[in-house]
């Protein structure tokens, strides 16, 4: 019988050609989950953890009621999504890629899109939200050098149902081994940073030098880095012009405590924009029946694959038996328990995800994208 490993049919964290994945309607696993008799006799609650969130939601209904509505919780900006964006900056920085702010805002804009599939997808909606004055010169002069492969026209011109994949030569192969969900959490950080309220009506020139500076600080909102590694990061024409926009910047409210140390900025994120800085690196997860989670200064994929490789057969023959016990299958926060991942809420979570695209696409499970429609996949062992 043919066997199938992750090693061999896995080299990126999802292929392109597949569906995202998302959850639809409820279906028929849903519904004999919520009336699995197994699982109540279990102390499985379905929805995982509906007795505890019903009493929680309803407490902060009455809450609710009394205070101004919440606003919207922000991701937060994880360790390995710091570091991402930190390599993908520094690329960019020593391709040369952008000779000014505007230019170097949409090369980091291309490059966080493109970093594991090596184009990245723009359309003129991209352009209006990056305000860059020239979009046309901008594309230009990444065009020119070879960095970016696209014209102006059909990257400024195209329209969200038909976007303009724009080639990243430099990009290939997905040099820092991450997954999809780390990239998109950088590149997602980036624009929210730039989009906030204090950015309203600046130039690029200083939206870029309040993102790399925020970008640099420690958790706690420490910043300290050297000055000529802002000016060559942004493209502004040097420290005296750093000096300029970031006194400005304290004026506004970004930092505080600002000075400049041995060539190195030194300040801190004010209270406003300390939400800004990455959370901690994360404790390992403890392990189970299998280790959770490995260093991490591993790249997360060898991390998911040091969960699954060589048991994918074990994980799947689970899944398909608690599915003809319960008549429905297993939640992910199940299976991540069963055989000790890291739940939901570790902040190393991506390995998690990770592992079970691996299986996916390794044909092990499938029914992903239903609640509770995980099943036993095609491959055998």
């Amino acid at each position: 019988m043919t066997q199938h490993s992750v090693a061999d049919s896995v080299t990126a964290p999802r292929s392109p050609s597949l569906p995202p994945l998302q959850f639809h309607k409820p279906g028929q696993d849903l519904a004999a989950a919520m009336a699995c008799t197994r699982c109540k006799e279990q102390g499985i609650s379905i929805p995982p953890g509906w007795g505890q969130k019903k009493a929680v939601r309803e407490s902060r209904e009455e809450a609710d009621q009394e205070t101004a509505p919440k606003k919207r919780r922000t991701p937060p900006f994880t360790f390995l999504q710091w570091q991402l964006l930190h390599q993908v900056w520094d690329k960019v920085v020593a391709d040369g890629a952008g000779d000014d702010p505007d230019t170097r805002l949409l090369a980091l804009t291309c490059a966080l899109r493109g970093a594991i599939r090596g184009y990245a997808n723009l359309t003129a909606q991209d352009f209006r939200i990056l305000r860059l004055e020239d979009p046309h010169d901008s594309v230009r002069r990444l065009v020119a050098p070879g960095w970016l492969e696209t014209t102006p026209e059909e990257a400024v011109e195209a329209q969200a149902m038909a976007p303009a994949q724009c080639g990243l030569p430099t990009i290939q192969g997905n040099p820092w081994n991450v997954g999809q969900g780390i990239r998109s959490g950088a590149s997602g950080w980036v624009s929210r940073t730039l989009s906030h309220k204090k950015m309203r009506k600046k130039p690029n020139g200083m939206r870029m030098t309040a993102v790399y500076v925020a970008a640099h600080a420690t958790p706690e909102g420490d910043i300290r880095v050297p000055a000529d590694k802002v000016v060559a990061a942004v493209r502004i024409s040097g420290t005296d012009e750093l000096m300029s926009l970031l006194v400005r910047w304290e004026e506004l409210g970004w930092i505080e405590d600002f000075r400049m140390t041995d060539g190195d900025v030194v300040a801190r994120l004010t209270e406003a924009t300390r939400p800004l800085a990455h959370v901690p690196v994360p404790p390992p997860t403890p392990p189970m029946t299998a280790p959770a989670t490995t260093p991490l200064d591993v790249p997360v994929l060898d991390r998911a694959r040091a969960l699954v490789e060589g048991r994918e057969s074990e994980i799947a023959d689970w899944v398909g038996a608690f599915r003809d016990e319960h008549g429905h299958g297993p939640s992910w926060g199940m299976v991540s328990e069963h055989f000790g991942w890291p739940p939901r809420a570790a902040p190393d979570h991506e390995v998690t995800q990770e592992a079970l695209r691996m299986l996916e696409e390794g044909d092990w499970l499938t029914g992903f994208g239903v609640p509770f429609g995980l099943r036993r996949g095609p491959a055998k062992g």
